[in-house]
């Protein structure tokens, strides 16, 4: 089964949603469904988490099971299933260890950044 989960930025803040089945925030994303290819996944996901398009700019293979996608917020589509904030800095209640954000969210802001002055 293969994942997928996107670090949008809108502005110089990252997205994230709030799971409330881990009690956590974390970056939107989920499983590839059968005949998707993982950039599909990634934006259904965003779309059906945060209620916006997202603005791909760059993807990452972190292992064989999971694709990373840095990208920019993009126009509101609907509501949104989850709560989502813009953060600067991580927040104290993550899904998932400190240490899985940090290195991915630099490489996003990276490639958003850089992609930008090109």
């Amino acid at each position: 089964m293969r994942y997928v989960y996107c670090i949008a930025f809108d502005g110089d803040g990252f997205i994230m949603v709030f799971n409330p089945k881990r009690n956590g925030w974390e970056m939107p994303g989920g499983k590839v469904e059968e005949g998707e290819s993982d950039l599909e996944a990634a934006r259904r996901e965003f779309r059906e988490e945060v209620g916006h398009d997202m603005i791909e700019i760059s993807s990452k293979e972190e292992s064989p099971e999971v694709t990373v996608f840095a990208a920019r917020l993009g126009p509101r589509v609907d509501g949104g299933e989850m709560t989502w904030r813009r953060f600067q800095d991580l927040p104290e209640r993550l899904s998932f260890p400190m240490v899985e954000y940090l290195p991915l969210i630099a490489w996003a802001r990276e490639q958003v950044f850089s992609s930008a002055t090109r």
